[in-house]
């Protein structure tokens, strides 16, 4: 395995701002998404201590790739020798992507209602779920176990608490009880998770 896991999610979008449902769509940084992404990377420049990483692996989606670029500005990284990985990408979300969590609440109540009750096996019309992305991921931390040195990934909240919780080998409840900051990123080390919170 690894010897760490670096685990940044992408800096706030505009869409996350709105409460809209983002998926496999994408949105780009506000301006507080942009200074998340340069607080992780000075973080991270301060955890490596100057040791470059020997992968750096990004979501294909343009949010991901936006903070990736400056995350490695800040970090002192080669943004040109990332490897985007789709099976980064955020969960999709099917019929639901580009709307507003609160609209979808008051137009499907009882569809949403299941959604909260079931959220381990629950995809949208046309989507996916959590149970159905693990197995990427699951495939994608399998791989890792080839991989020497350090990894730092930029993805998102539905993917990095499923890398987490797979990790330490939490059930689906654990595993989605987790939270998914943008003002903070985890490490996979030894068996354990550590976060960093960046101050922001």
């Amino acid at each position: 395995m690894a010897e760490a896991i670096y685990l940044l999610r992408h800096g706030e979008t505009v869409w996350n701002r709105d409460r809209r449902i983002q998926g496999q769509l994408d949105a780009p940084l506000t301006r507080l998404g942009t200074e998340q992404a340069w607080a992780m990377g000075e973080t991270l420049r301060e955890l490596l201590q100057d040791r470059p990483p020997a992968a750096l692996q990004v979501s294909t989606l343009g949010r991901c790739r936006q903070s990736a670029a400056l995350v490695c500005e800040a970090a002192g990284l080669d943004f040109a020798a990332a490897d985007f990985r789709p099976e980064l990408m955020e969960l999709h979300y099917g019929a639901w992507q580009g709307q507003r969590k609160p609209d979808l609440r008051r137009a499907q109540p009882e569809l949403w209602a299941r959604r909260e009750s079931e959220r381990w096996t629950f995809a949208p019309e046309g989507g996916e779920s959590y149970a159905q992305a693990s197995r990427r991921i699951a495939d994608w931390l399998e791989r890792l176990k080839r991989q020497e040195g350090t990894v730092v990934a930029v993805l998102h909240g539905g993917t990095s608490i499923l890398a987490r919780g797979l990790y330490a080998g939490l059930a689906p409840a654990g595993l989605l009880a987790q939270d998914f900051p943008q003002n903070a990123f985890y490490r996979l080390a030894a068996g354990t998770v550590t976060r960093f919170d960046t101050g922001l």
